[in-house]
């Protein structure tokens, strides 16, 4: 029985590869190996991974998983009929459960989950291993919660984990770059993940399958900038659909430096409990620009302790001018207390950020006038540069660059707006500050200044002469005539 599970991607050309299962006749191993469609390496990949394994392991549950029934369909299980449904192997197929058993008991079952009340249905299963075919594009807590079914009840039917193949992209990028891709340095070494289990990313191009026709091949390279990158070289720092592609960590990440007392220092915060809680420190410069000098991104944490840990975040003597929030933080229910009016009791008193129609796009134009260039600030000019952008990140602040970088496009619904089930916490609370705090100031400069006439008491000497005042009279200049009255710059004694 092996002592720990691996956690992979794989890699479509190497599986591809004759590799043998135990207990299977050679001329199986062959048919099962060779009939490839060319085009959907990974997903073939998968489905031999997981019969393999039923092979393997007598008794062990499989459940392989998309996000739609339609994309289950035109993949796993397109390529499961590709292999006959491992008639060779003995197994039978259920087409109304969509089942695969296998003659020592093991069990395949090919599942969609588009959502967590499509995950949730598994609540009372089990699983011993997990398949995720284009993972990147099923929400990353979907993928948690189907996680939790990993389990065994038996000593003796090993909890294998996940294996998981997609490209970059989709509302997942972000949760399986931090997973798999940065921890393993992009597949150089292999982790050991919080579940004890090592983890491994195996990186694929399009030239690793030798197994791809030309036409395929032509296709990809035709395909714009971004998708050509991801699909073809699976580059996971860049990909289509990202939200905010102008992001840039040479021109946005700033070591921290101390920051003049004297600008405004402001909150965005997004409240959360089982989903993350997001604050954000925002310090504004004489030009309108933001520096995002500190963080909070916390799960588990109740709302009198959030507001307990921002004030303790806080420096003696630092002050905060508004704290935008999520207006669902004034929401009640029952005779509970509104979360911001526990905060309020703690001390932090929130302003609620606004939730007009349309303000999500908006917000999110808000900040990408905000990522755009203006002329350096004097920290840059220092260092050669002409310009810079309007909003500053400390290399502190990791959460929001990960977010921001991540951010990807709304599939569905607005596609101005963002992936609502993409990690949007800490961007939404910078989305929150920058909202409500316009566009930075801005500076009218006339090319001919217009005089200001002040008619009927100045009179005018003529062109480029300048104004003569007016003589004083009885009414105007009383005070001259009165020697015990104040003199010009004298003091008025009132009785």
């Amino acid at each position: 029985m092996r002592a720990a599970a691996e956690d992979r991607r794989l890699r479509p050309a190497r599986v591809h590869s004759h590799r043998q299962a135990a207990g299977v006749p050679r001329r199986h191993r062959v048919r099962l190996a060779v009939r490839r469609s060319g085009r959907r390496g990974k997903s073939r990949a998968l489905v031999m991974e997981a019969i393999r394994t039923c092979v393997r392991h007598p008794g062990i549950r499989v459940g392989a998983f998309r996000r739609t029934y339609g994309e289950l369909k035109e993949s796993l299980l397109a390529e499961l009929a590709q292999a006959e449904y491992a008639g060779a192997l003995g197994a039978s197929w259920n087409g109304t459960e969509y089942e695969l058993r296998f003659p020592n008991g093991s069990l395949l079952m090919f599942r969609y989950a588009e959502s967590i009340k499509d995950a949730s249905r598994r609540l009372g299963g089990q699983y011993q291993m997990l398949i995720f075919d284009e993972r990147t594009l099923t929400p990353p807590d979907v993928c948690s919660f189907l996680e939790s079914r990993l389990r065994s009840g038996r000593s003796d039917i090993p909890v294998l984990g996940i294996r998981s193949a997609t490209n970059p992209g989709g509302p997942g990028h972000g949760a399986v770059k931090t997973r798999y891709i940065q921890p393993t340095n992009y597949g150089e070494t292999v982790v050991t993940g919080e579940h004890g289990r090592p983890v491994r990313f195996i990186p694929s191009k399009l030239s690793d399958n030798p197994h791809v026709n030309p036409e395929y091949a032509q296709s990809l390279q035709a395909l714009p900038e971004k998708l050509r990158a991801a699909y073809l070289d699976g580059d996971w720092d860049v990909f289509a659909g990202m939200l905010f592609p102008e992001l840039k960590r040479e021109r946005h990440v700033v070591d921290p430096i101390t920051l003049p007392s004297s600008w405004k220092r402001y909150n965005g915060l997004d409240w959360g409990f089982s989903a993350p809680w997001a604050v954000l420190w925002g310090a504004v410069d004489e030009d309108g620009r933001v520096w995002i000098y500190r963080e909070i991104y916390r799960r588990g944490v109740g709302e009198a302790d959030q507001a307990k840990e921002i004030l303790a975040a806080e420096a003696p003597g630092e002050h905060v001018s508004v704290r935008f929030a999520d207006d669902a933080m004034w929401a009640t229910r029952g005779d509970a207390k509104a979360i911001a009016d526990v905060y309020a009791d703690e001390g932090v008193h929130l302003e609620r950020a606004g939730k007009g129609a349309g303000s999500r796009v908006t917000g999110w134009q808000r900040v990408r006038s905000y990522l755009a260039e203006k002329p350096a600030c004097p920290h840059h000019r220092a260092l050669g540069w002409e310009t810079c952008p309007g909003l500053h990140l400390f290399s502190t602040v990791t959460e929001l660059y990960r977010e921001l970088s991540d951010l990807p496009h709304a599939t569905k619904g607005d596609p101005e707006d963002a992936d609502t089930t993409a990690d949007d916490h800490s961007c939404d609370s910078l989305r929150y500050l920058l909202t409500n705090l316009g566009t930075g100031p801005e500076f009218l400069l006339l090319d001919t200044p217009t005089p200001v006439q002040p008619e009927g008491l100045l009179t005018p000497l003529g062109p480029g002469a300048g104004y003569r005042a007016p003589e004083p009279t009885d009414d105007t200049a009383w005070w001259l005539d009165d020697d015990d009255g104040p003199r010009p710059g004298g003091t008025v004694q009132l009785e």
